[in-house]
């Protein structure tokens, strides 16, 4: 079967947790700081970055080190990621579903508008597939809200040259078993500012003081008690550790490599399928922005068709991210034209690294194949 997503992880990888295993320093040390300083400088060397033990916990962070809860309203695209809804709704503050692009599935500068009331305190965007959005349109429309980006799918996606994740006051990132730059699991979160970054480092670990250090750091600086702390808030547990960060930092000097790969596979699909059937292909990144290529997506009337011919002959397929306003369990109201088109049309083409010149053959022959 070819599938969808994929990673590549080899013998440098294994030697990297071999080093965080000889260590006996299992949990957040040495690597999850060099990490952290190491992906910073790759996403551009300003504002702070925090590495955490998935994306979701980045996102429950960056809700409340921006001060967003109850009352506050959050406007997000309807095609995103599930998380980011129910952080939102944990957090105390409402889910507002907005209207996308039926061609990139960004959201809609101008639906930040049409939605936002005097209790919307923020945007948090998509960079659907690892496309940036249109920036400057949404902070323009955005202004005075908090803009927060999910950069999940544009782990080195840049928007007139500044890294994705850094374009607003908060962007969040995932390493998990299925992105570009896996650590099996984990994430990232950037904060624009220090307040916001000390607020975030309490939320990320117990809610412990920033100044808060080991008990063996502690007594080396001469404290009587070390084992004496205080709270600054109240949260759970989500740092990460030290085996993840150590394969996060071979992961990272492979990245260019990935990212160039997949580039490869979206021109050939390009090429290969345009004027087949009534396929509507993904456009190419803005003007002076550059891609992730996270996801390859076609529209096509016959969607549901093709995606079980494809299954039938090795080819899985899916679709990212089924529409949140049409989930049941969240009783929204919302008509968004654009994404129902999208969720009923879309379906995501295998893209990643590993994928052989044959396998991208074949996934090509066999599309154009079911039309013909």
């Amino acid at each position: 079967m070819i599938q969808v997503f994929s990673n590549t992880l080899g013998v440098e990888e294994l030697a990297a947790a071999e080093r965080a295993f000889a260590s006996h320093w299992l949990g957040k040390g040495n690597e999850c700081d060099a990490f952290e300083k190491e992906f910073l400088a790759y996403r551009g060397g300003v504002g702070e970055m925090l590495l955490t033990n998935n994306c979701t916990s980045a996102i429950y962070i960056a809700l409340r080190a921006l001060g967003i809860g109850p009352g506050d309203e959050v406007i997000v695209p309807t095609v995103h990621f599930v998380a980011a809804a129910n952080a939102i709704i944990d957090a105390g503050a409402r889910v507002v579903f907005a209207d996308v692009s039926a061609q990139t599935l960004n959201l809609l500068p101008k639906e930040i508008t049409r939605l936002r009331t005097l209790r919307t305190k923020a945007v948090f965007l998509l960079h659907y597939g690892g496309h940036p959005c249109d920036m400057d349109a949404i902070r323009k429309e955005a202004e005075g809200l908090f803009v927060i980006e999910d950069t999940a799918n544009a782990v080195s996606s840049a928007y007139h040259g500044r890294a994705c994740g850094t374009l607003g006051d908060a962007g969040v990132w995932s390493f998990d078993a299925m992105k570009i730059l896996v650590m099996i699991d984990g994430g990232a979160l950037w904060l624009k500012d220090e307040e916001s970054a000390k607020r975030a480092t309490m939320y990320r670990y117990l809610g412990l003081l920033p100044q808060t250090t080991s008990g063996v750091d502690a007594q080396k600086a001469g404290a009587g008690r070390w084992w004496q702390f205080d709270l600054g808030v109240t949260s759970g547990r989500f740092i990460s550790n030290d085996v993840s960060a150590a394969i996060g930092r071979i992961q990272l000097q492979k990245l260019p490599g990935f990212i160039a790969r997949r580039k490869e596979i979206w021109e050939v699909y390009q090429s290969g399928l345009a004027g087949v059937g009534d396929l509507i292909l993904p456009p190419e990144p803005l003007p002076d922005c550059t891609s992730s290529y996270y996801l390859y997506w076609i529209q096509t009337a016959r969607r549901d068709e093709l995606a079980a011919y494809l299954g039938e002959r090795g080819i899985y397929t899916t679709f990212r991210y089924y529409p949140l306003h049409l989930v049941k369990f969240y009783e929204s109201r919302a008509h968004l034209p654009n994404a129902e088109f999208v969720g009923s049309t879309t379906l995501c083409l295998p893209i990643h690294q590993n994928l052989t010149d044959d396998d991208v053959g074949r996934v090509v022959d066999t599309v154009r194949e079911f039309f013909e």
